[in-house]
C-alpha cells in the first residue's frame, strides 16, 4: 500500500512538473511542427515520463542530481520546439536553477519559521515546493506569453554562466546542515534571500531583452511587408501607366485596323485585334474612384480573387479628395484583401468579398467583409491567433490599426455568423 502511494505522488509531482517546463518553454520558445499533429500535444506528458524515470532510479550524490532534470529538460525541449542546442541547453540550466533555488530559499524560509517543528514537515516540503514553482511558471506565462520570443542578439553564454552560478550557489546552500541555532537559521535565510533578489533581477533582465529582441522583430516585419506592398504598388502603378497610353493610341490602332481590311489583310488584322484585345484586358482597370492609387489596388485584388474563384462586390464613389498618403492607402488595402483572400481561400462554397469605400461627411468609410471556415476570437480588438507562429500572425491588421490611429480613425474588428468584418471610419483633411 504505501508502494502504490508513492507511485501515486511521484505521478503527480511528475505531472505538476512538467506543466511547469511546458509554461516555460512555451513562453519563450516557439513550437516545433512534428510528423503528427497529435504528437504536439504530448509535451507534458513526455516531461511527465522523464521526470517519473528520475523518480524510481537512484538519487545519486546531491551534486548531480541537478544534472539528471537538465538532461530530461534538454532531451523533451529539443524535440518539442525550435531552438538550437546552445539556447536549449541554457534555458534547461536557467529552468533548473530557478527551481533549485526557489526550493532552497523555501526551505530556508520554512527553517525560519518552523524551527523545531521542521522535521515533521519534511514529507510536505517537496509537494509545496512543487505547487509554488508551478504557480510561478503559470504567473510567468500569463505575464510574458507571445511578448518574449527573440533569440538573434542575445549573449546566451552569459545567461548560461549566471543559471549555472545559481545552481551551484543553491546546491552548495542546500548541503550545509540544517541544524544549528535560530541566528544560523536566518544567516542562511539572508543569504539565500540575498541571492535570489541577484537572481531574479538577472531573469528579469534577459526576459526585458527578449522582450526588446521580440518587439524589434516585428518591426523589422513591419517594414519589410510595408516595402514590399510598395513595391508591388510601384509595379501595378506602371502597369497603369502603360495601360493609359494604350488608351490614348487606341484611336490610332482602330485607323491601323482599317488600313489593313481595306487592304485586303484580313488575316493579319483579326490577329492584330486578338493580340490588341489580350492585352487590353490583362491591364485594363475595373473600376474608377478618381484616385489612381486606390484603383491600382482594387483593380489588383479585384483580379487576383477572380483568378482565385472569389467573388467581389464593392461599393466605391468618388474619392479624389481623399488625403491619405498613398503609403497608407497600400499599407490599407493590401493588408485588407490579403486577410480576406486567404480566409476564403480555405472555403469550398460561399467565397466572396464584400468592400465598401465611400467618403461620407468629410469621413472616409471602409468596411469589409468576408465568410470563414472557423470562428475568429477577438479580443481587445485584436485577433486572438491560432497559427503555429503566433509572433508573425497578425502583422498585417497591425500594420492596418497603425494607419488608423496615425490618421485619427477608429476601427473595429468582429466576427458573428460564420463573416469576419473590418470597419474604419477616418476624418478627411481638406485639401
Amino acid at each position: 500500500m504505501e508502494e502504490i502511494r508513492l507511485v501515486i505522488r511521484s505521478i503527480i509531482l511528475s505531472f505538476m512538473m512538467g506543466i511547469s517546463c511546458q509554461a516555460f518553454y512555451e513562453t519563450i520558445v516557439p513550437r516545433r511542427k512534428l510528423w503528427y499533429g497529435w504528437i504536439e500535444h504530448t509535451t507534458v506528458l513526455a516531461f511527465t515520463a522523464g521526470f517519473m524515470v528520475i523518480a524510481v532510479t537512484p538519487i545519486p550524490p546531491y551534486i548531480f542530481q541537478p544534472v539528471r532534470v537538465i538532461i530530461v529538460a534538454v532531451i523533451v525541449a529539443q524535440i518539442y520546439f525550435q531552438m538550437g542546442i546552445v539556447k536549449n541547453l541554457v534555458l534547461s540550466v536557467m529552468l533548473c536553477g530557478i527551481y533549485w533555488l526557489f526550493s532552497v530559499l523555501f526551505i530556508s524560509v520554512a527553517g525560519v519559521a518552523l524551527a523545531n517543528n521542521y522535521i515533521q514537515m519534511d514529507n510536505l516540503m517537496e509537494p509545496i515546493v512543487d505547487i509554488g514553482y508551478l504557480c510561478l511558471m503559470l504567473a510567468f506565462r500569463y505575464r510574458y506569453q507571445n511578448r518574449v520570443r527573440g533569440f538573434t542578439d542575445i549573449k546566451w553564454g552569459k545567461f548560461g554562466l549566471f543559471s549555472l552560478v545559481g545552481i551551484v550557489v543553491s546546491i552548495a546552500v542546500a548541503m550545509m546542515s540544517q541544524a544549528g541555532s535560530m541566528a544560523d537559521y536566518y544567516a542562511r535565510l539572508t543569504a539565500i534571500a540575498g541571492f535570489a533578489v541577484v537572481y531574479v533581477l538577472g531573469f528579469y533582465y534577459m526576459v526585458r531583452l527578449l522582450e526588446r529582441e521580440s518587439q524589434m522583430q516585428k518591426l523589422r516585419l513591419l517594414q519589410e511587408q510595408t516595402q514590399n506592398q510598395m513595391n508591388l504598388y510601384q509595379n501595378m502603378k506602371k502597369r497603369y501607366e502603360q495601360q493609359r497610353r494604350f488608351s490614348h493610341d487606341y484611336k490610332n490602332q482602330l485607323h491601323c485596323i482599317q488600313g489593313m481590311i481595306g487592304s485586303g489583310q484580313t488575316k493579319e488584322a483579326l490577329e492584330y485585334i486578338a493580340e490588341l484585345t489580350g492585352n487590353f484586358r490583362q491591364s485594363e482597370m475595373c473600376v474608377n474612384t478618381e484616385h489612381a492609387v486606390v484603383n491600382v489596388m482594387l483593380s489588383q485584388k479585384y483580379r487576383e480573387a477572380s483568378d482565385k474563384g472569389i467573388v467581389m462586390t464593392m461599393v466605391s464613389g468618388d474619392l479624389s479628395g481623399l488625403t491619405i498618403s498613398e503609403e497608407d492607402i497600400v499599407t490599407l488595402l493590401g493588408n485588407l484583401f490579403d486577410n480576406a483572400i486567404e480566409a476564403c481561400e480555405k472555403l469550398d462554397v460561399n467565397k466572396v468579398i464584400q468592400f465598401k469605400m465611400v467618403q461620407e461627411e468629410g469621413q472616409l468609410v471602409l468596411s469589409i467583409r468576408n465568410p470563414v471556415k472557423e470562428q475568429v476570437r477577438i479580443k481587445d480588438n485584436r485577433i486572438v491567433t491560432s497559427k503555429r507562429d503566433k509572433s508573425q500572425h497578425g502583422i498585417g491588421l497591425m500594420n492596418v490599426e497603425s494607419v488608423v490611429r496615425k490618421n485619427n480613425g477608429t476601427s473595429v474588428l468582429k466576427c458573428e455568423d460564420g463573416w469576419f468584418t473590418f470597419a474604419a471610419m477616418i476624418p478627411m483633411e481638406q485639401k
